[in-house]
């Protein structure tokens, strides 16, 4: 009697679809538990009837790319554990920061060699910018554009400080404030001279009470006091009756009480 061995079929081979993150909008490859974007649980934590997905802060880039931005602080460079990873040459390792906080985003230049522009206009390092949505921002050569969810609002710039003098030269009259006041040929300074003569970053000046002090930071045609070329990176005084002389333009101080304390006419 012969034995009658009995094949049973082969079972079905279940494939394994991609799961897309109901949160984020993430393809995860299949058999992902969680999500490779924002981190949710999806075996069993996805909702049960199908959402659109949240509408979060992101920057896309050229390619069409988008690169989500979380709560907090977001690095972009190209070091590899920057949140916002551009291997680029023209950005720094530690390029910039954007923090999403309390529905606004805001961006800082970290000290980058290439800089950072919004919507074309250079960012000051260690000053942060208010951004809008739509906004354009470089970093060094590549140029990604923000887009933020309904309901943000950029956040309102701090209110300038106060003139509290003026150098003038002819019809050009430059607010100084109070501390620290920047002068050079580029648009990112306190004062921007638009003089080939001038630097990029050619001086500063401070201001501390009724004193006046002015550093040459190195600049190659250098700052002169009543025609005296001042020592570069020492601070020299600008007495109130001196001529300062930046680039091929000279300049004398005028006090902001001095202006708004002008007689006017004589009481009939």
């Amino acid at each position: 009697m012969e034995n009658t061995i009995q094949m049973s079929a082969p079972e079905a081979t279940m494939t394994l679809a991609p799961a897309n993150c109901p949160i984020c909008g993430q393809v995860n490859p299949p058999a992902e538990v969680y999500c490779i974007e924002c981190g949710l649980l999806l075996v069993g934590g996805a909702p049960e009837t199908e959402q659109e997905p949240q509408a979060v802060p992101k920057l896309v880039d050229g390619l069409g790319q988008t690169h989500l931005l979380k709560a907090g602080v977001n690095i972009v460079g190209r070091d590899s554990a920057s949140d916002i990873l551009i291997n680029d040459p023209a950005v720094s390792r530690k390029h910039a920061q954007i923090t999403i906080a309390d529905d606004t985003a805001t961006i800082e230049d970290l000290g980058s060699a290439n800089g950072t522009k919004v919507d074309d206009v250079a960012v000051e390092p260690e000053q942060p910018v208010g951004l809008a949505n739509g906004a354009s921002i470089k970093f060094g050569s590549i140029l990604m554009t923000l887009e933020l969810p309904e309901g943000f609002v950029a956040p309102e710039p701090p209110p300038e400080a106060p003139a509290i003098a003026y150098m003038v030269s002819g019809d050009q009259r430059y607010a100084l404030k109070s501390g620290v006041n920047g002068v050079g040929r580029k648009p990112g300074n306190d004062i921007a001279i638009n003089d080939p003569y001038v630097s990029s970053q050619h001086a500063t000046i401070e201001l501390v009470g009724d004193l006046v002090k002015i550093t040459d930071l190195g600049s190659a045609n250098g700052v002169y006091i009543n025609e005296g070329r001042i020592t570069p990176n020492v601070a020299t005084e600008w007495p109130e009756d001196a001529i300062a002389k930046i680039g091929q333009s000279e300049y004398r101080l005028e006090w902001a009480e001095a202006v708004e304390e002008e007689p006017g006419e004589d009481d009939a």
